[in-house]
Parts: structure tokens; C-alpha cells; sequence
């Protein structure tokens, strides 16, 4: 294996092509040459399954290894087991900090795509949740693309899906109806499934009426989302995202985490609030919608409009227009 020290390392192929020779082979490698043994472990071309493989060779708090593959084993105990990241108390926090998300990053880069145990899996669940709500970063389209690996391959993605979920990040959405013009229709159909909570794509003729129904449909909605807590895999016909009418219909972009505006509401917007919450539900949708089309198309006559009293607004949503279009 020595002619291999050259190239991309050897113990990723050994894994693809003979993964249950990969522990004997270590240990050989390791006997005949510990110091080329440690520099293979270490070698940032390295895959994550390999490690996780491997992960009762070592001492996690072993000098012959580097910070991230110490805190990759020490990750794996932790959620297999319940331990610390072993990291050195001497390093600012700062560092410490980016030491541990390069290690994730480098876990779920360049082993999300494996399915090895349910450990493995528990292990990546975890790790990929933990970037998201621990560590805050962005890691959201990443995440769709493991949920879909995950059904493609009749694989646990239940935590994953709620995780996603509680980000609360419309943008999800859109990377999940990507996957509509999938030309692998287990995938298409999926993505179908998880957006079925919007009316439009639901009853979509095919597959690609559904992106441009979805299209539309966030275009005029993504700044009024708030996210329910309901998912489809635990509540049926659960809707994830829900449009906040009030705020579509005065305009005012919303927390998706919260519902409440982001934007701070005059007085006047204020008396429209309070009267609009009072109406139907259909009426709200009616009147949201139809304000939302106004202010797109004619923001100088909205204005007018939009400081009318509510009853006064009714009439004119109810009025045709010039030329038999309404307004």
C-alpha cells in the first residue's frame, strides 16, 4: 500500500471496495508503520466513514491526532454515548468554536451521503442538527438534500425534517420544490408530498404546473410566513408554514418564527390591524390578497386606499374597475 502514499487516500477506496477488511488493515498498516498509519487518519483527504469505522482504534485524546479528528471521535462518543468534545480549555472560545463547526463541516461533507449503521446515522442526524440550531449556520439546503438521500433510500429522516422545520426559514421551501423537476420520480413525488400544505401545488396537474404554481405562490407569500411548529410526517395534512393575512394585507414583512411584524406599524396601520382581525377568515384572505395585488400594481392609489376604512376597502375590492376589471 506504500505506492498509494501519493495519492488520494488509500483507506476511502478500501472502505468503497472492501469496507469489512477495512479494521485488519489498519491494524496492519498500523504495526508496519504507526507514523504513516496517523498521517493517513489525519490526512484532510480523509472520508468521515472511515474514522467512524475505525473510531474504537483510538484514544480520542491522542497527540498523534489532529484537533479535527479528536473532535470527530469525541463528537461520535458524545452522541453515542454521552461524553465531552475534549477540547483544550486554554483556547479562546473563539477557537474553540471554529475547531468544532470545521469538524462537523467535514462529517457531514464528506459523509452524509453513506448509510453504514444506525449509529453512523445517529451520528449524522446529530451532527447536522447541531449546525443548524447549535451553531447557526448555514447549512439548510444541505439538509433537503440529506431528507431526500435519506427517503430515496428508505433511511430514518423523522429528527432531520423536524429540524429543518424549526429553522423557520422559508428558504427551505424553495430548495424542497427544486426537487420537483427531479428526473427521478421517487424524488419528484416526495417534494410533491412535502409541499402538498400549499393549496396551489396540491392541485397542480403535473409536476412541473406544481413549480410554477409555487413559484407564484412564494413570490407573494415569502414575506409573510410563519412557521405552525406542524409537520407532515407527525400531524396529517400538517402545514409547516402559515400566511399571516394581516401582514400581507398592510405589507409588513413578519418574523417567520414568531409572526410578529418586523416592521413597526403606524398608528393608522394599527386601527387597519385590529378592524382587519375582526373580518371572516375568507374575507381576510379576499382582502389580503386583493391589497397585495393593488400595492404591486398601482402603490399610488393603494395608499388611498389602504387609509380607508375597512367597510369603505370592501366596496372597492367588490367594485369592477374600469373596463370590467376589478381593481
Amino acid at each position: 500500500m506504500s505506492s498509494d502514499r501519493n495519492r488520494g487516500n488509500p483507506l476511502n477506496q478500501l472502505r468503497h471496495e472492501q469496507p469489512e477488511t477495512l479494521v485488519d488493515e489498519w491494524q496492519r498498516i498500523n504495526r508496519d508503520d504507526s507514523q504513516y498509519a496517523r498521517s493517513l487518519i489525519n490526512d484532510p483527504q480523509l472520508d468521515f466513514p472511515v474514522l467512524f469505522l475505525l473510531r474504537d482504534q483510538f484514544d480520542t485524546r491522542s497527540e498523534d491526532l489532529n484537533k479535527r479528528t479528536q473532535i470527530a471521535l469525541a463528537h461520535i462518543r458524545n452522541v453515542l454515548h454521552g461524553a465531552d468534545l475534549g477540547m483544550d480549555n486554554t483556547m479562546s472560545f473563539a477557537h474553540q468554536h471554529d475547531q468544532v463547526v470545521g469538524s462537523m463541516f467535514w462529517i457531514l461533507q464528506t459523509g452524509w451521503k453513506t448509510i453504514v449503521s444506525t449509529d453512523y446515522t445517529q451520528v449524522i442526524d446529530q451532527t447536522a442538527i447541531n449546525l443548524l440550531h447549535t451553531f447557526h449556520e448555514n447549512w439548510i439546503k444541505e439538509m433537503v438534500d440529506l431528507i431526500f438521500y435519506r427517503y430515496k433510500n428508505k433511511s430514518q429522516r423523522h429528527y432531520l425534517i423536524s429540524a429543518l422545520w424549526e429553522t423557520a426559514d422559508p428558504i427551505c421551501l424553495i430548495y424542497i420544490s427544486n426537487y420537483l423537476l427531479s428526473d427521478q420520480s421517487v424524488e419528484s413525488s416526495y417534494a410533491r408530498r412535502m409541499l402538498t400544505f400549499i393549496p396551489e401545488v396540491r392541485h397542480a396537474t403535473d409536476n412541473h404546473a406544481a413549480l410554477l404554481a409555487f413559484e407564484s405562490w412564494f413570490e407573494d407569500n415569502a414575506h409573510y410566513l410563519v412557521y405552525t411548529g406542524e409537520t407532515n410526517d407527525a400531524v396529517p395534512g400538517g402545514r409547516p408554514f402559515r400566511i399571516h393575512y394581516s401582514a400581507k394585507y398592510l405589507g409588513k414583512t413578519v418574523s417567520p418564527s414568531s409572526g410578529e411584524p418586523i416592521q413597526t406599524l403606524m398608528q393608522t396601520e394599527r386601527k387597519r390591524y385590529d378592524d382587519f382581525i375582526k373580518l371572516p377568515i375568507r374575507v381576510q384572505i379576499s382582502l389580503s390578497t386583493f391589497s397585495s395585488l393593488l400595492r404591486k400594481q398601482q402603490p399610488k392609489i393603494w395608499r388611498s386606499w389602504i387609509n380607508q376604512p375597512i367597510n369603505e376597502q370592501l366596496e372597492v375590492m367588490k367594485r369592477p374597475a374600469h373596463g370590467g376589471d376589478r381593481l
